[in-house]
């Protein structure tokens, strides 16, 4: 950095310069530019690079007749009333520390956190000149997950490479892969352990708030939260809530070929819910076990002969479907759950969110005030009655009905590896909308009629025969009902708590369960694992509905309190007092006119080049100091 010059007045200099010189002499002696006011000087040193431009340089020189009482004079920089140095004013009062205030002179220096103004002040972990989220260093001047910062003012911040079994930036682990339930997730971030069935803990700095006060993904102390995860005095931590809008959960695909024994086999009766498949625990691994070769179930609700059903599952086939092996090809990717307006979250149709709907027809239509019917021979009045309730009326003269929408969370054509994985082409297919989403149309016609479109380039032709694993945490509330519905098609398990809660295994049209949370025994407050099993074992149709209860994996945000004379992470500055003032703390700990805000102060600046670096433009006491 290049830093204000103060050039030496040495005795023989001054005896040379004579009366008719002085005032010439004392012009060139005036400092801020950092520039040899002499623009022909020849004695062979570049002004812009000379050593009294260097902050040693300053710092060594001698302190100034007056320096340490408190007073302000014209040939210093800061006099906050002693001659020490590191406390923002140098020994010898000719220099301010970059990153503090020294107003009001007398007092002692303050530092000035200005988050974005591109000088890295403690308790800030970075600054990039910016306050912008999603860049690398947030608003509050720390590092964001998926970046690392450099040290520098300002920073750098770059994104960081997760999976390269290297430990950096707002990394909490790397495990040099990224798979998820390993321990480190997709984004390089320490998992909760959840072993058993005694719900899950965590480590102080992984991020997760499981049984601490706080946890802001380090062991760091002084920044609200300390290395023991507990609230620092002085300060307020809070998490951030779960998302409104939509959620990812990580998830692990597995594409398998149609000549897997147990893919797009001869499952002639077994066509229905074949529960027992799997024992009722995870074994060490996490995964499901298999049981036994079903060889009785029903068929579903259209089943009244109680034949018995052929095996749904071979045993030394099942390892295959969530161990990793060389049966098939592993594909890690999230799943979008969409608020539901409930404090729960479900997956749906439309990549934004849409729901898919159903047009429920019928030769009604009515006021709901007055009970009033329509002219179902008129369509004038049907579509009046439409505009009343919001639904549609169709039909050509002399017919007419109306219909309302029927809207349903999950989705009817769940195909996530199309495209994806090692499956030919060759063996994809077409799908059928099953129910309750129609009554098994072809996957266009069903979308039209249901008065949606597909997006531009969408294919019909589906990629089948995978399973998938999602795993995921919530905080149980004793206080509130919480109920968790699946539907899919084909195989369904869900464990909750390392137990079996949902069995819908075999090979089946949609079908859907539900888990009410109150009823598993569960200690409120406490962190549990919901892991939920699929397969799509068959080329017909492809439904699928997860839905959960979020629990927010976001770190501890700690705020300083304004007022107790302890600047932190996200204050500007703190004196205590907080009045304002020039170079002196405002309201709400931000600071009012300072050195460095870009606004040249008459009465106290001789120059702003809005920082607080000692740079060649403007000293970070924003004064042109005068050598006598």
């Amino acid at each position: 950095m290049r830093y204000v010059k103060l050039l030496r007045i040495d005795h023989a200099l001054l005896i040379l310069c004579v009366a008719v010189l002085a005032l010439h002499c004392e012009k060139d002696q005036a400092l801020g530019t950092g520039r040899d006011n002499n623009p022909n000087d020849t004695d062979g040193t570049d002004p812009a690079t000379s050593d009294t431009d260097s902050t040693e340089y300053i710092e060594n020189l001698p302190p100034t007749e007056n320096c340490g009482d408190g007073e302000l004079n014209s040939d210093e920089a800061c006099d906050d009333g002693n001659m020490e140095d590191g406390d923002g004013c140098s020994g010898n009062c000719r220099l301010v520390q970059e990153g503090w205030s020294c107003n009001p002179p007398g007092q002692p220096c303050h530092p000035v956190a200005l988050c974005g103004d591109g000088v890295i002040i403690f308790p800030e972990q970075c600054d990039d000149s910016n306050i912008t989220r999603g860049d690398g260093c947030n608003d509050l001047c720390m590092v964001e997950v998926g970046y690392k910062c450099d040290g520098a003012s300002p920073s750098t911040c770059v994104p960081t490479v997760c999976g390269d079994n290297i430990l950096e930036g707002a990394e909490t682990c790397d495990d040099g892969n990224t798979l998820p339930a390993d321990g480190c997730d997709i984004n390089c971030q320490l998992e909760p352990v959840c072993a058993g069935t005694a719900g899950c803990t965590s480590s102080c700095g992984d991020g997760l708030i499981i049984d601490e006060e706080c946890d802001d993904g380090n062991n760091t102390s002084g920044d609200g939260c300390s290395a023991d995860c507990i609230e620092e005095p002085g300060y307020t931590c809070t998490q951030p809530d779960v998302a409104t809008g939509m959620i990812e959960v990580p998830v692990v695909y597995k594409d398998f070929s149609s000549s897997h024994p147990d893919f797009e086999r001869n499952l002639t009766g077994c066509d229905g819910i074949a529960t027992g498949m799997i024992q009722d625990e995870l074994n060490s691994a996490g995964k499901p076990v298999f049981l036994k070769e079903v060889t009785e179930g029903y068929g579903g609700e259209n089943d009244t002969d109680g034949t018995l059903k052929t095996a749904c599952g071979y045993s030394d086939a099942f390892e295959d479907w969530y161990d990793h092996s060389d049966k098939s090809a592993i594909v890690v990717s999230s799943l979008k759950l969409y608020a539901t307006g409930t404090g729960d979250f479900c997956n749906r149709w439309g990549d934004d969110g849409e729901q898919w709907q159903l047009w429920v027809w019928g030769d009604w239509c009515c006021n709901e005030s007055d009970g009033e019917w329509c002219d179902l021979t008129n369509a004038s009045n049907c579509n009046n009655c439409a505009d009343i309730y919001t639904d549609a009326c169709r039909g050509s003269a002399g017919s007419y009905c109306c219909a309302s929408i029927e809207k349903f969370d999950g989705d009817p054509f769940f195909f996530p590896l199309d495209g994806l994985g090692t499956t030919a082409t060759s063996e994809y297919g077409t799908a059928g909308t099953a129910p309750p989403y129609a009554n098994w149309q072809a996957e266009d016609v069903a979308t039209e009629e249901a008065g949606l479109a597909l997006p531009d380039g969408y294919s019909l032709s589906h990629n089948f025969h995978f399973t998938s694993e999602v795993r995921f945490w919530f905080k149980y509330d004793a206080g509130k009902q919480q109920v968790l519905t699946f539907l899919g098609d084909d195989d369904v398990w869900v464990f909750i708590n390392g137990r079996l809660e949902v069995d819908l295994g075999g090979v089946h049209i949609p079908l859907e369960s539900s888990v009410t949370i109150n009823d598993l025994g569960l200690e409120d407050g406490k962190v549990y694992e919901i892991v939920v099993f699929q397969a799509e074992r068959q080329t017909n149709g492809s439904s699928y509905k997860l839905t959960l209860s979020g629990f927010s994996t976001s770190r501890s945000e700690c705020r300083p309190v304004c007022g107790d004379g302890e600047i932190g992470i996200g204050e500007e500055c703190d004196d205590g007092v907080n009045d304002g003032g020039y170079g002196e703390c405002g309201e709400n700990c931000k600071m009012d006119e300072y050195c460095g805000d870009g606004i040249v102060q008459e009465g106290f600046e001789d120059c702003d080049d809005g920082n607080t670096l000692n740079d060649k433009t403007c000293p970070a006491s924003c004064r042109q100091i005068v050598a006598e």
